[in-house]
C-alpha cells in the first residue's frame, strides 16, 4: 500500500504544489498552479469536457445496460452465448477497442465510411472525429460500447434477485409492465445502478485511451479531459506542477461522487 499507492500519491500532491520540470524536484510555489488553472479558458473548457464526457456516458450506459439486463433475464436458445457477446467490450483492453474504433470511424478508408459511400447515403466521407459534436459523440460512443456491460451485468445480478413471486403479485393485483418496473423493479435496482454509476464516473473522470486514440483531445480542444490535459501539460510541454495540479483538481468531484454513492446506498 505504501509503494504502490501512498508514495506516488504523496509525490503527485507535492508536484501540484511545485515548478517541478522532467528531472528536477522543483520548488515550493504554493497555490501557483491552481490559480494558473483557474485563469485559463482552455482549462474550464476542459472541465466541461469531462463533465460532458463523464455524465452522457454514465446515463446511455445506464439505459443501455438496464435494457440489457431485461433482455438477458430470460430464458431463450443461445442465451449464454449472448449473454458472452454482450460482455466481450468489457473484456478488451480500451486501448485495442479505441485503435479498432478508430479505423471504423476515420474518414479515410474507414469501415462506416466505406459503407455509408457504397451504399449512396452520403457523397463525401464524414469526418466523424473532425468537427462538430461529432469528436465528442464518437468519444461517448466507444465508452459506451465498451462500458454498458457492467451496467448489464450488475443490474441483471440485481433482477435475479428479486422474487419472481413478488412480481408476479403485482401483475395479479393489476400492475402493468411499466408500473411494475418503476414501483417495483427499479427502486430494487437503485443500488446496483448507484455502484455501476459511481464505477463510470470514477473510471470516466480518469479515462485516457479511449479520448487519446481517437481524437487526441481535439480538434482544438474539443474532447480534452482531465486525464489528455494532465498528460499534455506533464509530460508533452514538460510542466509536471501544471499537469499534477491538472490531474489533483477533480479529487473533489471524486470526493462528491463517493459521499453521494454512499448516502444513497445507506439510505437504501
Amino acid at each position: 500500500m505504501l509503494g504502490v499507492i501512498a508514495y506516488p500519491l504523496g509525490l503527485a500532491v507535492w508536484l501540484g504544489f511545485s515548478d517541478a520540470v522532467p528531472g528536477t524536484d522543483g520548488n515550493w510555489v504554493g497555490l501557483a498552479n491552481y490559480r494558473y488553472l483557474l485563469e485559463l479558458s482552455t482549462y474550464r473548457q476542459v472541465l466541461l469536457n469531462t463533465a460532458v464526457f463523464s455524465l452522457t456516458s454514465t446515463a446511455l450506459k445506464a439505459a443501455l445496460g438496464l435494457g440489457m439486463a431485461f433482455a438477458l433475464q430470460r430464458d431463450f436458445r443461445g442465451r449464454r452465448l449472448v449473454y458472452a457477446l454482450c460482455f466481450l467490450p468489457f473484456v478488451f483492453p480500451p486501448s485495442i477497442g479505441a485503435t479498432a474504433w478508430y479505423y471504423l470511424l476515420s474518414n479515410v478508408h474507414g469501415a462506416f465510411n466505406y459503407a455509408l459511400l457504397g451504399a449512396h447515403l452520403v457523397t463525401q466521407p464524414i469526418a466523424f472525429t473532425g468537427s462538430g459534436i461529432g469528436p465528442m459523440a464518437s468519444v461517448v460512443t466507444v465508452d459506451v460500447w465498451h462500458g454498458t456491460a457492467l451496467f448489464g451485468i450488475l443490474c441483471l445480478a440485481a433482477l435475479r434477485s428479486i422474487p419472481a413471486a413478488t412480481v408476479d403479485a403485482a401483475a395479479t393485483d393489476g400492475a402493468n409492465a411499466w408500473r411494475r418496473f418503476l414501483h417495483l423493479q427499479l427502486p430494487l435496482l437503485r443500488p446496483a445502478l448507484v455502484l455501476a454509476s459511481l464505477l463510470s464516473l470514477i473510471g470516466n473522470f480518469g479515462d485516457f485511451a479511449i479520448v487519446f486514440l481517437l481524437t487526441g483531445g481535439g480538434p482544438l480542444g474539443k474532447t480534452d479531459i482531465i486525464s489528455t490535459s494532465a498528460f499534455a501539460n506533464a509530460l508533452v510541454v514538460g510542466d509536471l506542477g501544471v499537469g499534477a495540479a491538472v490531474a489533483l483538481s477533480v479529487v473533489p468531484a471524486y470526493l462528491v461522487v463517493l459521499v453521494v454513492a454512499f448516502r444513497l446506498l445507506r439510505d437504501r
